[in-house]
């Protein structure tokens, strides 16, 4: 039996077979491989078939690092078993939870591999069912799917870039039942994160964390404060060229804020402040210090932290040590990032401090997570803390030989800056899932950085819509906002308010979100402002309704998610571990769901009765 592989036109026989391993989950196919093909700096390219090592209804391959090379800048690896025809029943599955069906005849598409937050991917064919796991290597690594002649294959890519790779590689296949769903392959992968002590569920953590308690049952404000021109017109700023500071929410309106959520019912939140430090937001990271003057100086901010708390908030801030900017006091290029040559990593965008570089995340641990840690809970904050950055971006690999760093060690560093976050004040988040940071995130800003606008994905080749497919593995442990385009919900269009409830979130919002100069961002354009008492008071009644909202879902918080699926093309099902179902209505009519209707527009929670809960 012989293929061509399409991207190389290299023609490749397979060779042997593993037998049928027939067990209670699934079947693992015959004459299963899977086609390692090493590409190199200058062009050219091997194929070899490898044989799996099969367990019960899980194939694996390991590839020994030293079996790879040094001037390997790519490796596919591409299993025989996933493939499809144009027409066949099924789905492929991506690990940022875009689902495509196989109804073309071409195209091509593909996991971002910086934004690649779990090392994951499914696909459901009328001859199996599977779930993939990369065990190893899973900062290097990327999903894809072809569809030539309609002929569907889906392969995995590891990105080496001419570096030698840091481990082994090492991927498995489980293999479902045929009838089974992409919950059930998310449940896979969720049992292998726990089994091994990747992460665990908040209601364990919780009980030596009580401000996670708080934070999962009650909505997180973020509350921007100050922030120079974005993009900035001084991209390398000093002192004597640097723009000035814009104070939108001094510390005395901040408690303005949280007393009006008093008298409006929302009794208990947790509020971030973002941009208090110097310069504001982004205005001189990693420094901190001294606290913004034109917000009311480190008095104010310390009176606030102290109303706050006996008020019975939480109250934290944001911190970034992943970005390093020229107007720092203690700006040095020692402790950045390097590339191969020496050189910097700067950001493509000037931000509020101008042109960004990346702090090497040893340097950053050493030298600025461990002193500050301490002082923000000198300060008085608690809660869970915001670490900017950190989990939306794959870890970075740093060439300097004073403190060189791998993707793994990277990531070690950061999170052990999430460990002393943790230990400090309570608990973390951060903007992004990246699931290496799983043992120490217990928030993320948000998952999914899709528009959510209607029929989006009738533009996207291949994708026919997007599934809940992080908080399938990871809901009842890392509390998420689901999208970008859900922050502020309530005062955005409807749909964004559904797909909210579907994919079972924690509200988030934010003051003053827009602060790029000319555009809005990507958390869209619609926003939260208080220059009067009037906007104050408005916003608090829009962040009311999503409070009051959620404290019918909030219990939600501490059960896995167990189930998805549509009803009917309009109208979706999500289950949870403890017996809840949400009914989720974005259609345009009524839609009766066990005996109750639905209304259109509309969501329904249906608990377990008494009397099936007891059966």
């Amino acid at each position: 039996m012989c293929r061509i592989h399409w991207s190389h036109f290299l023609v490749v026989c397979l060779l042997g077979s593993i037998p049928a391993a027939l067990a209670a989950d699934g079947v693992v196919p015959h004459d299963g491989h899977v086609q390692i093909v090493r590409v190199f700096g200058d062009g050219h390219a091997d194929t070899n078939a490898a044989e799996l090592a099969v367990s019960g209804n899980t194939a694996s391959l390991k590839i020994p690092a030293a079996q790879i090379g040094k001037e390997c800048v790519r490796v596919e690896l591409w299993p025989d078993f996933a493939v499809a025809k144009k027409g066949d029943a099924g789905y492929f599955l991506l690990p940022d939870g875009r689902l495509g069906t196989f109804r073309e005849q071409g195209g091509k598409v593909a996991s971002v591999e910086s934004r690649n937050y779990m090392p994951f991917y499914g696909m459901k064919t009328p001859s199996c069912v599977f779930a993939a796991v990369a065990k190893s290597m899973q900062w290097r690594y990327s999903t894809h799917v072809e569809a030539v002649e309609g002929l569907y294959r889906m392969y995995t890519v590891y990105h080496l870039n001419g570096d030698a790779p840091y481990e082994d590689f090492e991927i498995a296949f489980t293999f479902l039942p045929l009838d089974a769903e992409y919950p059930q392959m998310a449940r896979v992968y969720r049992d292998w994160q726990l089994s091994r002590g990747a992460c665990k569920p908040i209601l364990e953590r919780m009980k030596a964390q009580p401000e996670l308690a708080l934070a999962a049952t009650n909505i997180e404000v973020r509350v921007r404060q100050a922030w120079k021109p974005v993009p900035s017109p001084v991209p390398y700023q000093t002192r004597f060229n640097e723009p000035p500071v814009h104070p939108a929410v001094t510390f005395d309106r901040c408690g303005d804020i949280l007393r009006e959520f008093k008298r409006q019912g929302v009794n208990h939140a947790e509020m971030c402040l973002v941009g208090w430090n110097k310069g504001g937001h982004d205005g001189a990271y990693p420094q901190l210090f001294p606290v913004e003057p034109t917000l009311g100086g480190e008095a104010k901010m310390r009176k606030l932290i102290a109303d706050a708390n006996a008020m019975g908030f939480q109250i934290v801030c944001h911190t970034c040590f992943y970005s390093a900017y020229t107007i720092a006091d203690d700006f040095d290029e020692e402790h950045l990032l390097k590339e191969k040559d020496g050189s910097l990593q700067p950001s493509h965008t000037d931000w509020g401090g101008g042109r960004a570089f990346r702090t090497c995340p040893q340097r950053a641990y050493e030298r600025y997570a461990l002193k500050n840690m301490q002082m923000m809970k000198d300060l008085g904050f608690h809660g869970l803390h915001y670490h900017d950055v950190y989990s939306i971006l794959e870890p970075r690999i740093c060439y300097d030989p004073r403190h060189p760093c791998n993707p793994r060690q990277s990531l070690n560093w950061y999170v052990k800056q999430m460990a002393v976050t943790r230990d400090a004040v309570g608990g973390t988040q951060s903007e992004g899932p990246f699931d290496g940071f799983a043992s120490n995130l217990d928030y993320c800003m948000y998952v999914y950085f899709f528009p959510l606008e209607p029929n989006d994905y009738a533009k996207t080749p291949l994708v026919d819509r997007h599934v809940p497919l992080f908080q399938l593995v990871y809901h009842g442990i890392i509390l998420s906002n689901p999208f970008t385009g859900t922050l502020n919900y309530p005062v955005k269009a409807p749909h964004k308010r559904l797909k909210f409830i579907e994919f079972g979130g924690r509200p988030l919002f934010v003051w003053y979100a827009n602060f790029l100069t000319g555009k809005s961002n990507w958390m869209g354009k619609e926003d939260l402002t208080c220059a009067t008492d009037e906007e104050l008071r408005s916003g608090v009644a829009a962040i009311k309704k999503g409070y009051d909202e959620f404290e019918k879902l909030a219990d939600l918080q501490f059960a896995f998610m167990d189930d998805h699926r549509l009803l009917t093309p309009t109208v979706s099902l999500t289950a949870y571990s403890q017996g809840t179902r949400v009914v989720v209505n974005h259609g345009t009519a009524p839609y009766v769901f066990e005996g109750t209707e639905v209304p259109a527009g509309d969501w329904r929670r249906f608990d377990r009765s008494l009397k099936k809960a007891a059966e």
